[in-house]
């Protein structure tokens, strides 16, 4: 058994009983709905088919490869496969590409391509077409500006306050959640130098953060606002990086939260390039989560890069297995609501990151083990398609997957409606669940 999986699972008795219960508690409802005619009067026995058409849980990847291969077949592969599992999109914010130019951001799709930065208004048009959320990413990033920006410290505050207004004026309303900082424990490296990385002195400023999310909820008023870190210093890869509530990620978030900073969700990245089996110890993965719940904010796994390390059928496999158990274990959990796949092909990762073999796509667009494994879990596993009776007042209860569904009644044309945790249960002010309303 690979070492991975046999990390995984040393404590399965007690963690696949808890993933299934956190599931079922987690990510499902007790749906209500009241059916009746036009005259106000119950619709006793009346069947109801519902079919789950999407889900309320944000099961994302980065869109950075719209449109981006030399041939029409694979891009239009890519796009027909990126919405077959995922509902959620990432629009790539970094600064050095969507404002080489100074003061001629690349927003339109008209503008010039640079590869693996598709324009905002592309990726936009994309998504809204296929009911798909949007995140940006990031905002204020002390890595890839342009070589423009100002070294004076105020020059450049003004600097980010306009880019940032700019991209809120346009995307404001689209992006449902944005990174506002990335990576912020590696500062010094990037700040003071180092292989690709440029110069962003203002972040080293003892009041970046806080000043950072100020910002960004001035312009993305209706945004979720996330804090995104490294697989270091979140999931901790060396002794020590990992220590419950005295871990370094930890203590900040407690800190600036303290200090009035507008951080909205927390971001954990995790890119599995280190070869430390230690990370899918799913035990320690729960009191992780189980440590940062404390905050009560929603937490993004924002970057996920498991590799298949080859194109090798086993290798593949085992990349299949390890998407399954993980998957599981995230969507088991309460303050988890996105889980965001990476790099989708193969070949078209970043840097020397291409050598992991880390997409759920081979580069010919072929679907690896681990695609399907995620199609299934998302499409039919965790999936609510059934028919009730109405009762002689008109009600039916089902359980189901929180999402949008589909709806008929005796087999009148569907209409849809969203069963979400928001809208659904009980409901303290009537001592009775929340109901759907149908008139037929």
């Amino acid at each position: 058994m690979n070492e991975r999986i046999k990390e995984f699972d040393r404590y399965s008795p007690y963690i696949n009983q808890k993933i299934e219960r956190g599931i079922e508690e987690n990510r499902k409802g007790l749906f209500s709905v009241n059916v009746k005619d036009k005259d106000g009067n119950p619709a006793k026995n009346a069947v109801i088919k519902v079919k789950q058409v999407s889900h309320e849980f944000k099961f994302g990847c980065s869109a950075f490869l719209l449109d981006q291969f030399e041939d029409g077949e694979r891009n239009k592969l890519y796009r027909q496969k990126f919405k077959s599992i995922f509902n959620y999109g990432i629009e790539p914010l970094y600064w050095d590409t969507l404002e080489p130019v100074q003061g001629k951001p690349r927003f339109e799709k008209n503008c010039e391509n640079i590869y693996r930065r598709p324009s905002l208004d592309l990726i936009r048009e994309y998504c809204n077409e296929n009911n798909i959320k949007m995140k940006g990413h990031c905002l204020m990033y002390n890595s890839f500006n342009p070589d423009w920006i100002p070294k004076d410290r105020r020059a450049l505050r003004i600097a980010v306050d306009k880019r940032s207004r700019e991209i809120g004026e346009r995307y404001g309303n689209d992006f449902v959640d944005l990174d506002v900082i990335n990576e912020m424990f590696t500062v010094y490296k990037n700040t003071y130098g180092g292989d690709a990385f440029r110069n962003f002195p203002i972040c080293d400023d003892k009041n970046h953060a806080k000043w950072c999310f100020d910002i960004a909820k001035k312009y993305f008023p209706h945004s979720t606002l996330f804090w995104n870190e490294g697989i270091n210093e979140t999931f901790g890869i060396k002794t020590g990086e990992y220590c419950g509530d005295k871990s370094v990620y930890y203590l900040m978030l407690k800190r600036h939260l303290a200090e009035g900073a507008n951080i909205e969700g927390i971001g954990m990245q995790f890119h599995d390039f280190d070869n430390v089996v230690t990370l899918y110890n799913s035990l320690r993965m729960m009191d992780i989560f189980e440590t940062y719940s404390e905050f009560n904010l929603p937490i993004h796994i924002s970057e996920v890069s498991v590799p298949s390390w080859s194109n090798n059928p086993d290798d593949e496999e085992l990349q299949a297995e390890l998407v399954r158990r993980m998957y599981s274990l995230w969507f088991s959990q309460k303050n988890i609501d996105a889980v965001v796949w990476w790099n989708l092909v193969d070949g078209t990762a970043y840097g020397d990151e291409n050598k992991f073999f880390a997409g759920l796509l081979r580069n010919n667009m072929a679907n690896k083990k681990a695609f399907d494994v995620l199609d299934e879990l998302i499409n039919k596993t965790w999936h609510t398609e059934l028919a009730v009776k109405t009762d002689d007042d008109g009600n039916a209860v089902f359980s189901g997957f929180y999402g949008n569904y589909d709806v008929s009644v005796s087999g009148a044309e569907s209409i849809t409606l969203p069963f979400l945790k928001e809208n659904t249960g009980y409901y303290h002010l009537t001592f009775n669940l929340k109901q759907h309303k149908i008139i037929i």
